[in-house]
């Protein structure tokens, strides 16, 4: 039976070069992808443009890139810079999450360098609460089936960041990279190289697991718990 996914950004972009290589995975064994942007990252501008004029660009090519596995796109009209929890916000994402009966949520590590990073976090774990949680009303939505959540690993939320799951995700590198292209800001940032990063990240991830492309991802300490009744 297909599973649905969900990888939740602050900005586009967030979600599509942290999260890609895995829903790229997941797309081609069949499963159902959602790409959420909570803002359209829109004042990471190009030259001569506003960011007016960007917003709509960047909102269709998150589109393409989730059309590209298939799967599907929503950005959140909330202004780059501008992104704060709150419930509304959180209820808003928890909905969605219970509407597309998510199994699995991918999203922020809370620590990081940009705020929309933080708050970005805050809401994903807070959503993944109020969308699960059977005793919760919500019309008349089905709590959502997340048996899994854990943190992307993203160069700007490093602090504290450490790998606990690695994926093999090899073969669906190439689906990745041919689609994470439709982004503008992956190859033609002045800022940060975001291609050339990720690309080499997944390489030394996987050769810590002996793969040619791994992607690997955080939890929380209070997940880290295995149960084994012996050692051997």
């Amino acid at each position: 039976m297909s599973k649905t996914i969900m990888a939740v950004g602050a900005h586009t972009g967030d979600a599509q070069l942290t999260c890609g290589m895995l829903l790229a995975k997941h797309a081609m064994a069949g499963d159902k992808i959602i790409t959420v942007d909570l803002t359209a990252g829109e004042r990471g501008t190009p030259a001569g443009l506003t960011p007016e004029q960007f917003r709509p660009q960047n909102v269709a090519a998150a589109a393409e890139f989730a059309k590209g596995l298939g799967g599907e796109s929503i950005v959140f009209d909330i202004p780059d810079g501008e992104l704060y929890a709150s419930q509304e916000i959180e209820l808003k994402l928890a909905r969605i999450m219970r509407e597309h009966q998510v199994d699995a949520v991918l999203y922020h590590w809370p620590k990081s360098m940009h705020k929309d990073h933080i708050e970005a976090s805050k809401i994903t774990e807070n959503a993944i609460f109020f969308a699960s949680l059977p005793t919760f009303a919500m019309e008349n939505l089905a709590p959502a089936p997340i048996r899994s959540f854990m943190h992307a690993e993203n160069w700007e939320d490093s602090e504290g960041f450490v790998p606990y799951y690695y994926f093999d995700v090899t073969e669906a590198f190439p689906l990745w990279k041919e689609n994470i292209k439709k982004l503008w800001l992956t190859e033609h940032s002045r800022d940060f190289k975001y291609l050339r990063y990720y690309e080499a990240l997944s390489i030394m991830r996987g050769a810590l697991i002996k793969v040619d492309h791994a992607t690997a991802f955080g939890i929380p300490d209070y997940s880290k718990r295995v149960k084994r009744d012996l050692l051997v």
